[in-house]
C-alpha cells in the first residue's frame, strides 16, 4: 500500500520582517512583540496569507467577521485603524497601506540597498 506524503501545514507566517507564530498566538516586527486582540490577530493571519493581495471591506467582513452583508459599517475601517497602529510604528515603513474607497494591501516593505537580507517564509512540521 502506497503512503500518501506528510501534509505540511504552515504555523508561522512571515511577511518581511513581520512574523505571525500561529500556534503559540504571538505577533513580532522585527524584536519588538505585537500584544494582538483575538480578532486583530484573525485580521493579520488573513491578510498575511494573502500578502501583496488587495483586499476589499466586503471580503474582509466575510471571510474574517463572516458576515454576509453590512451595508455602511466602519467596522473593518476600525479594527483596521488599531491593527496598523500596532504594526506600523510612527517611524517605521508601514506594511498595510489603505487603497482609498476599495480595502487595503499588507505588504513588506522594499529592502533598502545595505540591508540584511529577510528571513526566509518558514513553516514548522
Amino acid at each position: 500500500m502506497a503512503q500518501l506524503p506528510a501534509l505540511r501545514k504552515e504555523t508561522v507566517l512571515w511577511v518581511g520582517a513581520l512574523e505571525l507564530d500561529l500556534i503559540d498566538r504571538t505577533a513580532k516586527r522585527g524584536d519588538r512583540r505585537i500584544d494582538l486582540r483575538p480578532r486583530e490577530f484573525q485580521l493579520l493571519k488573513y491578510m498575511m496569507q494573502r500578502s501583496d493581495k488587495l483586499l476589499t471591506r466586503a471580503n474582509l467582513l466575510k471571510e474574517v467577521w463572516h458576515y454576509k452583508f453590512v451595508p455602511e459599517t466602519n467596522l473593518v475601517d476600525v479594527h483596521m485603524g488599531r491593527l496598523r497602529r500596532k504594526v506600523d510604528e510612527p517611524n517605521e515603513v508601514p506594511m498595510i497601506r489603505n487603497v482609498r474607497g476599495v480595502g487595503f494591501v499588507l505588504s513588506a516593505p522594499p529592502l533598502l540597498p545595505g540591508s540584511p537580507p529577510r528571513p526566509a517564509e518558514r513553516s514548522i512540521t
